[in-house]
């Protein structure tokens, strides 16, 4: 075997977001391992560190390298086209293959700037014959999920069927531990793949369609309580499930039984935090879930009204998320509603159902009060608005194609609540990552934080209340002013809640390393 070395790399996106363990890198390392191939991982978002930076270290290996891999996605698509840049013009024979979503849609716009290969979809065993052609010279023709150049054209061979063994897979290799728990973060662990939904926003799901293969999969119980298992005795207590969809397939009430009863039999104490669709929500599966050691849950509730969740192919109603909310209050869990307020056809008696429906739901935690359905590539949603020349496209740098809203009254308000949150979007962000995120601190500091999510979801409602009132008696008029005026009056407020926030950081010893939300 060649002693070449290979270098993943994930660089630091433009986010209001800490920075989170990148499991993907992990599973990519410890599988080419297993092929006795010499890896290392540079975690710039983790660390902190710029594109040049990243280069250089790259750099010490240069004459020893097979490739460099690098994840890339919407919100680190430009420094990956820097580092591509760089890595070229110093050496054109550095082999570059990018994967991730960005280059799942985008194949072409990253080969013609520079990557060698773009894999897509699921990696693992697509980098791993990527490794043996690169090493031993072999052709890359009948390795399926990659693309690349041909001369001047570009070749996409076959998806690679989704694999469905997920046990099979080594763990991943952990190498930013360390970090993670410097940082006060959650480990990550994924313990199944896919979502058995159909939102037609939702890119995950195009993702995963693009192979063959069972949509959802998951990993057995024992499986999976291993690897909790394994980092719980390295000292880790705090754990975020980033499945996409926790509760999906066979998981249901006697599955989370036996799940709990497996943690339970080790003796394992852990704090755990995932994401479930609102149609999964029973009191039996909170209850088993609870007793595993989960305290939140993210739940993609996405609307108050009955006819936008229609539009968006939920398949949960209005009274679906009712109860599950409500199921989250009586087990005591923190939850997270994933929101979205605005889409194309948004229409004014939507908001108001929403109003209604946030303001008896206060308790939920939510990202402020305004939120938009984005148009992401690869979606329903985005093939819709393009088939009926409804899109506004955008470049894959930026990877956020837009559309305008129909009705206009209805923009005004749209206009009014954005103006509003982005006034306020660096005390949101850092308030609500600590519980969203979430820290590896202590339950009395997180429901600090919470309370003062409260207070400000408490502002927020009143806001959206007078912004229906002030458009409802005046429909035909510009919102700037009044809009201006709410937010000098509030000033005062938000300072005292901002400084409160602060002081609740240094108790907790924690730092918030995020940029002001670009994405508003």
């Amino acid at each position: 075997m060649d002693t070449k070395k290979i270098i993943l790399v994930t660089l630091s996106p433009k986010t209001h977001r800490t920075s989170e363990e990148n499991l993907g890198l992990e599973y990519l390392k410890s599988c080419l391992v297993e092929k006795n191939y010499d890896v290392k991982i540079i975690d710039a978002w983790l660390n902190e560190l710029d594109v040049k930076t990243v280069y250089d270290e790259i750099m010490q290996d240069k004459d020893n390298i097979l490739f460099v891999g690098i994840s890339s996605y919407m919100s680190n698509t430009k420094p990956t086209l820097e580092l591509i840049k760089m890595l070229k013009s110093t050496d054109e024979n550095i082999k570059v293959a990018c994967g991730g979503f960005g280059p799942t849609f985008y194949p072409a716009e990253y080969l013609n700037n520079g990557a060698d290969f773009v894999m897509r979809g699921e990696g693992e065993d697509v980098i791993c014959m990527l490794a043996d052609a690169l090493n031993y010279n072999k052709s890359f023709e009948k390795i399926y999920s990659i693309g690349y150049k041909k001369r001047e054209d570009i070749i996409l061979n076959p998806m690679l069927p989704l694999r469905e063994d997920l046990d099979a897979l080594p763990f991943p290799s952990r190498d930013t531990m360390e970090v993670v728990r410097r940082n006060k973060s959650t480990v990550n662990m994924v313990t199944s793949r896919g979502c058995s939904g159909n939102c037609d926003f939702c890119s995950v799901i195009s993702f995963f369609r693009l192979s063959n293969g069972k949509i959802w999969r998951t990993r057995s119980i024992n499986n999976i309580v291993d690897e909790i298992e394994q980092i719980y005795k390295q000292g880790i207590t705090h754990i975020k499930m980033v499945d996409d969809s926790f509760i999906d397939g066979i998981r249901d009430e006697k599955w989370c039984k036996e799940f709990a009863d497996e943690i339970e039999k080790r003796d394992i104490h852990v704090r755990l935090r995932g994401q479930i669709r609102a149609d999964k929500v029973t009191d039996g599966i909170l209850e088993h879930l609870k007793r595993a050691g989960f305290f939140s849950f993210a739940c993609g509730i996405e609307n108050g009204s009955e006819t936008a969740l229609k539009r968006m192919s939920k398949m949960a109603n209005v009274s679906d998320n009712k109860r599950a909310l409500q199921l989250f209050k009586k087990h005591g869990y923190i939850v997270q509603m994933g929101y979205i307020l605005f889409d194309k056809y948004t229409t004014f008696e939507e908001l108001e159902e929403n109003y209604k429906f946030m303001e008896e739901n206060a308790f939920a935690v939510t990202k402020g009060i305004f939120s938009e359905m984005f148009s992401a590539e690869g979606t329903k949603l985005n093939d819709t608005l393009r088939k009926n020349g409804e899109l506004i496209e955008s470049n894959f740098v930026d990877n956020n194609n837009k559309y305008t809203i129909r009705d206009i009254h209805v923009e005004n308000v749209y206009k009014a609540l954005k103006t509003w949150h982005k006034s306020h979007s660096k005390v949101y962000d850092m308030t609500i990552d600590p519980v969203i995120a979430p820290k590896a601190i202590d339950e009395d500091i997180m429901y600090e934080f919470y309370d003062y999510i409260m207070e400000l979801k408490k502002e927020d409602l009143e806001f959206f209340k007078n912004v229906l009132i002030y458009s409802k008696e005046h429909p035909e008029t510009e919102l700037s002013q009044f809009v201006n005026n709410q937010i000098e009056n509030s000033k005062e407020k938000y300072k005292t809640i901002e400084e409160n926030i602060e002081k609740v950081y240094r108790k907790a010893n924690l730092c918030y390393h995020a940029d002001i939300n670009p994405f508003i």
